[in-house]
């Protein structure tokens, strides 16, 4: 049986629960090496905290580097959790506490530790995304800026422009060099609708996708749609949650296959026949397409969807 250990991670410190006991570290080495010596005292240690922002990241890495269980929760899960109880109040320590029972009632799977080829392609894709986004930033600010300004920012542009290329190079020659990457990189790529960088982005952040049933996959893309009737009252369904990553590479793909691929535009047709609105139709695109590149990922040799 596991021993939980729950942890309220913030960006200088770490609140840790255990059932009869609690103690405050620093969120750098020193505080990870004390909690990984305290851990290896307990029978099946399983260490459980929230996703928050980044700043668990080096947590992660020490446990998985121990070979120590994890399981790294949403934090809407858990404050649902805490509502549920009647908990309204916040600090770190009742954070910690309510982590703790949380874990203890939910049956939950250990994180896996990526492969360094995984962590080197989830870490420059991340990156790439900070980037794109701030060089949208810099476009729409040339368009307001005075005529001073708009040197610098042309420099600025080219500078994040030069960065994103040496990141895709590099992302490029990771795939190359890593044979299931690779593999599955050609596999995804031959489906129309789906580039490089959605391809690049499924293989880095839903690495599990050849593991999960199909219901656990686009519920964790966040492509699922979730009912709302009440009685007689029938609501339209909706997407929620997931990975954020996946579903924004998703919908740019989706909507591209709806021009291109013959498969998914006959689809998306039929459904805009039926009356559905264009964007529930391309989110009901994202979950075709999703399923059927899990379907190729698990059978490289099946017909594709062109």
């Amino acid at each position: 049986m596991n021993t939980i250990i729950a942890i309220d991670v913030a960006k200088d410190s770490l609140e840790v629960r255990f059932t009869n006991d609690s103690l405050s570290l620093h969120n750098n080495s020193s505080g990870f090496e004390k909690l990984i010596a305290r851990c290896r005292t307990l029978e099946s240690p399983f260490v459980v905290f929230e996703a928050t922002g980044g700043y668990e990241q080096a947590l992660k890495r020490a446990l998985h580097d121990a070979n120590i269980e994890l399981c790294l929760v949403t934090p809407s899960r858990v404050r649902a959790f805490a509502l549920s109880e009647g908990l309204k109040a916040k600090t770190d320590a009742i954070d910690a506490a309510m982590i703790l029972r949380f874990a203890q009632e939910k049956r939950l799977k250990p994180t896996p530790a990526p492969t360094a080829s995984q962590a080197k392609l989830t870490a420059l894709l991340d990156r790439r995304n900070h980037l794109t986004e701030q060089l949208a930033r810099e476009k729409t600010r040339r368009q307001k800026v005075c005529d001073l300004i708009i040197p610098f920012v042309d420099q600025m542009i080219k500078h994040i422009e030069a960065q994103l290329q040496e990141i895709e190079r590099q992302v490029s020659i990771l795939i190359r060099e890593t044979p299931e990457m690779r593999e599955r990189d050609q596999i995804f790529q031959t489906v129309k609708g789906v580039g490089e960088v959605t391809s690049w982005t499924l293989t880095a952040f839903l690495p599990e996708m050849t593991t999960l049933t199909r219901n656990e996959m686009v519920a964790m893309a966040g492509v699922a749609p979730f009912n709302r009737d009440s009685g007689r009252q029938i609501k339209r369904r909706s997407i929620q949650g997931g990975r954020g990553k996946i579903r924004s590479v998703l919908f740019m793909a989706a909507q591209t296959a709806a021009i291109h691929n013959p498969v998914i535009k006959t689809y998306v047709q039929g459904l805009r026949d039926r009356g559905k609105p264009y964007r529930c139709a391309i989110v009901a695109a994202m979950r075709k397409l999703l399923i059927h590149l899990r379907s190729l990922a698990n059978n490289p040799q099946k017909s594709l969807a062109v």
